[in-house]
């Protein structure tokens, strides 16, 4: 089944009237393995081919140091419920990805989805991008970053 999501690109998060920040650390082992440590809980959760969880623990500290040694990859971000529509949520990126911020909406019909209008400080659709999900965010080179970040900001 589809995901039922659209993602845009802003260029902050000022006057948004946003939650308090739940801070993500992850890490990618693998495209079938990530870890993360999330308000210090620390996790192992086991990727699908589509990046859906499909096996989530909780794991210790120490196992959770003992395989960040083995990624590939690091991303940092807190992440936010936009508290004026409980369907948005936002992602502000830190370290590398700094300066990257995502708006994600997540429909409950395909209905509800086709007839939606992104409100006005929304910026530019990257559903489709590789600036959509963590995983293919983490495959990018820093000189790949910054072309998709450009391309969808100063469109």
């Amino acid at each position: 089944m589809r995901e039922l999501t659209k993602r845009y690109i802003i260029d902050c998060i000022d006057n948004l009237n946003l939650s308090e920040p739940i801070r993500y650390e992850r890490y990618y082992i693998n495209d079938n393995l990530r870890i993360q440590n999330k308000n210090n809980k620390y996790q192992k959760e086991i990727l699908d081919e589509n990046n859906k969880v499909i096996d989530k623990k909780d794991i210790s500290k120490n196992e959770f140091l003992e395989l960040k040694k083995s990624s590939y990859s690091e991303i940092i971000r807190n992440s936010y419920l936009f508290l004026d529509d409980n369907r948005i949520s936002i992602k502000e990126y830190l370290g590398k990805y700094k300066g990257f911020y995502r708006v994600e909406v997540l429909f409950n019909s395909i209905k509800e989805e086709n007839e939606y209008i992104k409100s006005s400080w929304m910026g530019q659709e990257i559903t489709y991008s590789p600036l959509a999900f963590d995983i293919d965010l983490s495959k990018l080179s820093d000189t790949e970053f910054k072309k998709e970040l450009k391309k969808y900001l100063n469109a």
